[in-house]
């Protein structure tokens, strides 16, 4: 009975729902409108050459004969307004020695400018094409015996780029939404709930109630738990009936798993706090810790090593690469190895926060002074 009385607490606020559905219904939309690019835009380069020898129309002519799409387009001198409104995602701008420092084995530079519209995908081309070019420094590529050769016939189809499941790109977000739902669901819940009691005095009516400080822990536990839980099982259904779909008791198990950490974990949080300020300040600050952490908006290749092997005790972080996984190839032989070390990281880090978090609160429920009027009367 004391569980449900908790329960018709929490779901009592309009922020318990606001927390189980209009958040995930948000994130999935945002979510879906910053990250589709990766599915749905086409990535639009301009070249503007300033090198108006004949030798240039050649060897240029050559390159852009390779990419008929439109991914690659010729531009004038007005590229600037493209770029400012987003009609090209960058301008590449050949030098006006080009051709002559091609011919002479000399290295030239290429004028590589962004787009202000959508500049995420002018840097992920622009670190493509940097990359192409050290590869093929040295190389025959840039030898014009070489680009002499390849002009090809227009009817030449080039390969299709598939992946092994047929994935939709635009999808590639959604577990690390599902996880960062569940873990704001968690943290913005528990963080709240026990300091919530202190500052309106509802600590001193369990002690009077005889509660014991560990049944008043498990009570909120189950709550936030539950709230934390359910909403990723909203963000899922949601994201199922978009097209995502991976291995259900396995979602399952991984939006279980961090229900449980970030419950302890915010409810430690909440257990340290002296007022709301605090508690919101701390749940914040570590919400957006993990959410760099979990590997949706940062390289984890980019890190130090050091940097990475400490990922490996971040249960989201964990859980996100396991969902990738699921999602990316067919069948994970490792599948079983990555559950068990995730969820070893989930329930020692848990305990570790339960702990903590009853020695406060045992603090809390006997105080010095309760004690001695306890043993004096």
């Amino acid at each position: 009975m004391k569980v449900f009385f908790e329960f018709k607490r929490v779901f009592k606020r309009p922020s318990t729902y606001v927390v189980l559905f209009l958040v995930p219904v948000l994130f999935v939309i945002l979510g879906s409108v910053f990250f589709n690019s990766f599915g749905a835009t086409n990535l639009r380069i301009g070249v503007y050459s300033q090198d108006k020898s004949p030798l240039s129309k050649f060897t240029v002519g050559v390159v852009m004969s390779l990419f008929q799409g439109g991914t690659i387009q010729y531009v004038g001198s007005d590229f600037q307004k493209k770029l400012m409104d987003g009609e090209l995602n960058a301008v590449v701008i050949i030098p006006s020695n080009f051709t002559i420092s091609l011919f002479s084995a000399r290295q030239t530079e290429i004028k590589y400018i962004p787009s202000p519209v959508d500049t995420q995908l002018s840097a992920a081309a622009y670190l493509v094409f940097q990359k192409l070019f050290e590869d093929l420094s040295g190389g025959p590529f840039f030898n014009p015996k070489v680009l002499q050769q390849m002009y090809t016939s227009s009817n030449v189809p080039a390969p299709k780029l598939v992946t092994e499941k047929e994935l939709d790109f635009s999808q590639v977000f959604a577990p690390s939404l599902i996880l960062i739902i569940t873990m704001f669901a968690a943290l913005m819940v528990g963080s709240g709930l026990i300091v919530y009691d202190k500052e309106q005095g509802l600590i001193q009516y369990y002690i009077v109630g005889g509660i014991d400080p560990v049944v008043y822990y498990l009570m909120k536990f189950f709550v936030v738990f539950f709230v934390s839980f359910l909403a990723g099982i909203v963000s899922y259904l949601i994201f199922f009936l978009s097209g995502f779909s991976v291995d259900f008791y396995a979602i399952l198990v991984i939006i279980g798993l961090n229900a449980i950490f970030h419950s302890t974990l915010g409810l430690l949080i909440s257990s340290f706090s002296k007022t709301s300020m605090v508690s919101n300040l701390f749940g914040t600050t570590l919400s957006v810790l993990l959410l760099f952490a979990s590997g949706a908006i940062t390289s984890v290749s980019s890190l130090p090593e050091l940097g990475r092997k400490l990922l490996n005790f971040v249960p989201i972080y964990n859980s996100v690469y396991i969902l990738r996984t699921l999602q990316l190839f067919s069948e994970s032989t490792k599948l079983r190895e990555l559950l068990l070390g995730n969820a070893s990281v989930v329930f020692f880090g848990s305990a570790i926060f339960m702990v903590i978090s009853l020695l406060i609160l045992v603090g809390q429920f006997f105080p010095k002074w309760y004690t001695f009027k306890l043993r004096s009367e």
